[in-house]
């Protein structure tokens, strides 16, 4: 028959309807709820009685969604409960929808000074609607009231480091603490701890403590704290490091005006007229460990002068100099001083003396 095609043909048809889906609608998803992602790095600072929050603020829903219809981000806390059931709201925020950060501040309640207080804070993220996927991860810091700094430090610049004294009343013998020296550089404005000496704080009363940096460099400005800082435990058995009392910052400029340490062990010894060369003197003396020397100075004079001159206009490096300006028969007086990179000069040393024969 004309036109009559082979009938595996119409099957083949068939087939190929049944392997194709295009244009048949898929499963129908769900609508979003728009239910926020929960914050996962939430963070608490304590510094004195006030707590700092930070965390990031959640951009997705529980669901994979942009999280578009942004409500209020309630601020949750509950006082020596290991755990948090709901949220017990102290304040709402307004969400953010430009920033990836949020913070809030609050004062450590009155209620809570004992060293084994604590307060756990969360936040939970809601959407318009007033809903939310859940509360924060649970982070704590302790209540618990420390020493404190009893007036402002004193700061001295030493020769070899930038002293602070400060007095602390002690108290809550309980808590563990410590004295951190803080330090700012002007370049770098970080600050970073130089000294730390830990407090016994079962020795009431008012005692007074000295920190020091030996790490300065001469010709700079600093800004220094002293922070009394406390570390206790928060449930899960977590110790948790705040800082309590805190001074002002302190500017010093650390000036060098401290000359190296005198030179000692000065000998002095005749050499050059037993073996025919021409008669000289060599002076000797211990080596200065002054970490910015930049060497010594020789002075000499004959027995009938009470003035000595200098003899070397450039400093010496090392502890040693060879005098050939010296004459038969003449005793000379040798003394040694030490200058350091900035210019300062210490005393002179005692003298030797030696008398060049004849």
């Amino acid at each position: 028959m004309r036109g009559a095609r082979p009938i595996w043909v119409f099957f083949l048809f068939l087939f190929s309807l049944a392997l194709c889906d295009c244009g048949t609608p898929g499963v129908p998803q769900p609508p979003s709820l728009n239910l926020a992602k929960p914050v996962a790095d939430l963070q608490a600072t304590r510094t004195g009685n006030q707590v700092t929050l930070t965390w990031t603020v959640p951009t997705q829903t529980t669901d994979g969604a942009i999280f578009r219809h942004v409500g209020q981000t309630l601020i949750c806390r509950a006082i020596d409960q290991p755990t948090m059931k709901g949220c017990a709201s102290i304040a709402q925020l307004a969400t953010p929808t430009t920033s990836t950060t949020e913070s809030f501040k609050s004062d450590l309640p009155t209620d809570t000074s004992g060293p084994n207080d604590y307060v756990m804070y969360a936040v939970e993220v809601l959407n318009a609607r007033g809903r939310s996927g859940g509360i924060s991860n649970v982070v704590g810091v302790p209540a618990a009231v420390v020493s404190q700094l009893a007036g402002a430090p004193n700061f001295e610049v030493t020769p070899d480091a930038v002293v602070a004294s400060v007095a602390v009343t002690l108290r809550d013998p309980a808590v563990s603490q410590k004295l951190e020296l803080r330090r700012k550089d002007e370049s770098t404005q970080r600050e970073t701890v130089v000294a730390t000496r830990p407090l016994d704080a079962s020795a009431q009363g008012s005692s007074t403590f000295e920190l020091r940096d030996e790490t300065i460099v001469w010709e700079k400005t600093y800004e220094y704290r002293v922070v009394l800082v406390g570390s206790a435990q928060v449930p899960p058995s977590t110790t948790v490091a705040f800082d309590g009392d805190a001074s002002a910052p302190s500017e010093v400029f650390v000036h060098d005006v401290f000359p190296p340490a005198v030179p000692s062990g000065l000998v002095a010894v005749s050499s050059g007229q037993f073996s025919g060369q021409q008669p000289a003197i060599d002076v000797t003396w211990n080596a200065n460990t002054d970490r910015d020397l930049a060497g010594y100075f020789v002075y000499r004079r004959r027995q009938d002068e009470s003035r000595a001159v200098k003899l070397n206009q450039q400093p010496v490096p090392g502890p040693s100099y060879h005098d050939p300006q010296v004459q038969p028969g003449n005793t000379y007086f040798y003394s040694v001083s030490a200058i350091d990179e900035r210019g300062n000069e210490s005393k002179r040393s005692e003298e030797a003396s030696e008398q060049v024969p004849r």
